[in-house]
């Protein structure tokens, strides 16, 4: 458990953290700039994803079984 003045004392909150950090500094690799843009896509893939843990993707356990669709791509399409 961790206080409201030390969040970095929480494990899952800063696994969270890093997952997405690496993940938008790998798709971000050619264009660093684009992060902001790319966001909503990486966040879309990462709460779609089924987590190894509970054997559900975010989604699911926040009670959306099935998003509709992605976001509008950042990458042009």
């Amino acid at each position: 458990m961790s206080t409201a003045d030390h969040p970095e004392t929480d494990g899952q909150t800063e696994r969270v953290n890093r997952v997405l950090e690496d993940t938008l500094r790998s798709v971000c690799a050619a264009a660093p700039r684009t992060w902001l843009e790319r966001l909503p896509v990486v966040e879309f893939a990462l709460n779609n994803a089924v987590h190894a843990s509970t054997g559900f993707t975010p989604f699911y356990l926040n009670g959306d079984a099935s998003p509709a669709r992605a976001p509008h791509s950042a990458w042009g399409d």
